[in-house]
């Protein structure tokens, strides 16, 4: 691990100076991020204008709960999307036979590949409107929320980058796994930007338990915010580090499970 992080760090500070050659085209893209999704949390606060409320969660509430969704799975774009999430092209022109005769691990390899600088942006305004939201909360922001925070944070982001690994190692037997992971991924996941308790009971325990979409910003928010109602919504937040660490080991599994069935593009 300390070897990868060190060769992962000297990567990005190559990257960005081959970055530094193209500044304008840099700052275009990263800007570009950050107003659209700007304009999603600025949505939100018209509906809340209009609505006063949505289910219960004014506009600092639901800049936590999108927020989450967010900064998560911008950093973890940053990481795996551009590759391993598209790997289904790698397999289909060939390109993945090159990481096979290389003396490093494919993932490894993978995450080298691409740094993910347009996700850059989204975290920058995530961040910003969270900060935002917990400094307007109604409710105090303790040492001990900060800590949870920290752990909600590692839990969301391993499990959308289980969710991107697993999306990918799918092309292994499918060979194009895009349809499935915008379907899966992009649509379902989507109904995470707002409180799922406005949504029938089945929709619920599908994000949940079936999709476990939930415990990436939901749950989190729900002890983030003091709006725990239930023991299962307690325990379900207090699990999400744990989720993301098993959703993690069995898309590692799959991937690996994928790879030994990969013949090369040849074949």
């Amino acid at each position: 691990m300390r070897d990868f992080l060190s060769t992962y760090w000297l990567y990005i500070k190559t990257f960005f100076k081959s970055r530094a050659e193209y500044r304008i085209g840099f700052f275009l893209g990263m800007f570009a991020n950050f107003y659209c999704y700007f304009i999603t949390f600025a949505t939100y606060w018209v509906i809340v204008s209009g609505l006063g409320n949505l289910g219960g969660w004014g506009f600092p509430d639901l800049s936590v709960l999108y927020g989450l969704s967010l900064i998560t799975y911008a950093t973890s774009g940053v990481l795996v999307w551009y590759t391993v999430y598209h790997m289904d092209k790698m397999i289909t022109d060939g390109t993945l036979d090159a990481y096979l005769v290389r003396p490093c691990g494919i993932l490894q390899q993978m995450i080298f590949q691409r740094f993910g600088d347009t996700f850059l942006g989204q975290i920058l305004v995530s961040s910003i409107f969270l900060v935002m939201a917990f400094i307007q909360s109604e409710t105090a922001f303790t040492w001990l929320k900060a800590l949870y925070l920290a752990f909600a944070l590692v839990g969301g982001i391993l499990i959308q980058c289980a969710s991107m690994i697993l999306i990918g190692s799918m092309s292994f037997w499918t060979l194009r796994s895009a349809e499935f992971g915008r379907i899966i991924y992009y649509d379902i996941r989507s109904l995470t930007q707002y409180p799922i308790s406005i949504f029938p009971k089945w929709i619920q325990f599908a994000l949940t338990f079936v999709f476990p979409w939930a415990f990436i910003n939901y749950y989190p928010s729900l002890i983030l915010l003091e709006k725990v109602e239930t023991t299962l919504e307690l325990i379900c937040g207090m699990l999400s580090p744990l989720v993301g660490g098993v959703l993690l080991l069995v898309s590692l599994w799959v991937f690996k499970r994928g790879l030994k069935k990969y013949s090369g593009a040849g074949n």
